[in-house]
């Protein structure tokens, strides 16, 4: 679901190797949040599945990759609906270390 703003924030992954897709990941979220916190997985979504749904990514690279997805509905019930679309045609990835 997008955060009450509501601009999902994302990173671009596109030609990056899995450790330069974990990397950022480590470096670039969790490293960053104010609380301690554990990276156990991603989910991996291609840019045509966000634009279907009526969405558009907006990059603004910062950092380098980063982009929101934007355009949610206003009714909950409906940005509920495309989350749960989007949810079902991304790919989950486990960290394993």
């Amino acid at each position: 679901m997008p955060p009450p703003d509501p601009r999902l924030s994302v990173f671009r992954i596109d030609n990056l190797s899995e450790p330069e897709i974990w990397e950022i990941g480590f470096k670039k979220v969790i490293s960053k949040m104010n609380q301690p916190r554990n990276l156990y997985g991603r989910a991996d979504i291609q840019a045509l599945n966000i634009l279907e749904n009526n969405l558009q990514i907006e990059p603004d690279n910062t950092p380098p990759r980063h982009a929101n997805i934007i355009g949610w509905p206003e009714l909950k019930e409906e940005r509920k609906s495309i989350a749960q679309e989007l949810a079902a045609k991304a790919s989950l990835r486990l960290h394993t270390s």
